[in-house]
């Protein structure tokens, strides 16, 4: 994480007194202005952004924009005080994580930080569904792009329920057609295949740990019928589940 506040005894504080470690979190670099910290996020690529908004020369919100407008995929904590609520309100248009309100407790920075660390740990199981060159080219502010990510995000998060393409739609208050006709397009996908896909990601990931039942491991997926598990396991990976584990 990188630390961005024109008062020194704020960011100080903030670097000083907060057990990072302890969250799962390590400090990379601190900066004074909006424009110091775009070029450390450019070269140090951190996964988390905690800055304040109202700055000398390069606020926080051109800071926001500016890492936008260049895809870099970092979550972003904005600070701010009260009567600045408008800057909060715009830097969440950008999509930031969430936001403090100055002054601010530790058990607000905690609730904040536990889940930015959460979405970070989700969009690095997403990278390792999503091809590379699709979430790049992808600009991060359409309503289209929102759309496929809140899809990916949340079968990421329920993919062990028995959910349904009807189960997302409802979710995210979209028909069935039009959900699925924006994340075909977003992403080459359709929604059936992409929960299929990170169902036997953490279906194959299972299967390393010898103790773990296949048909436990069923349920874990959302299989409720070990047997329809097992096939769609085989027609995914060319292997039934033990004969993929007996390999290993």
């Amino acid at each position: 994480m990188i630390i961005v506040d024109d008062e020194d005894i704020i960011r100080e504080g903030l670097r000083d007194y907060v057990d990072w470690t302890g969250k799962g979190i390590k400090i990379c670099g601190e900066a004074s202005n909006g424009k110091e910290a775009l070029q450390k996020v450019r070269e140090v690529k951190p996964d988390i952004l905690l800055t304040d908004v109202v700055m000398p020369g390069m606020s926080g919100l051109e800071l926001i924009q500016a890492i936008r407008e260049e895809l870099l995929q970092i979550e972003i904590v904005v600070l701010s005080a009260f009567e600045n609520f408008q800057y909060i309100k715009s830097a969440l248009k950008y999509d930031a994580v969430d936001y403090l309100v100055k002054p601010f407790n530790e058990i607000e920075l905690e609730q904040v930080m536990e889940k930015v660390v959460a979405q970070v740990k989700r969009d690095k199981r997403i990278a390792e569904f999503v091809p590379k060159e699709i979430r790049m080219t992808e600009v991060s502010g359409t309503r289209d792009y929102r759309i496929s990510q809140e899809v990916i995000k949340l079968i990421e998060q329920r993919y062990s329920e028995k959910l349904t393409i009807q189960d997302i739609a409802d979710d995210i208050c979209l028909s069935i057609n039009h959900m699925s006709n924006v994340f075909k397009k977003e992403t080459g996908e359709t929604v059936a295949d992409y929960l299929t896909k990170v169902r036997m990601f953490h279906a194959k990931r299972m299967l390393q740990d010898p103790f773990i039942k296949i048909y436990e491991i069923a349920v874990d997926t959302g299989y409720s019928d070990p047997n329809y598990f097992a096939k769609v396991f085989k027609k995914y990976t060319g292997l039934s589940p033990k004969e993929y584990r007996d390999q290993l």
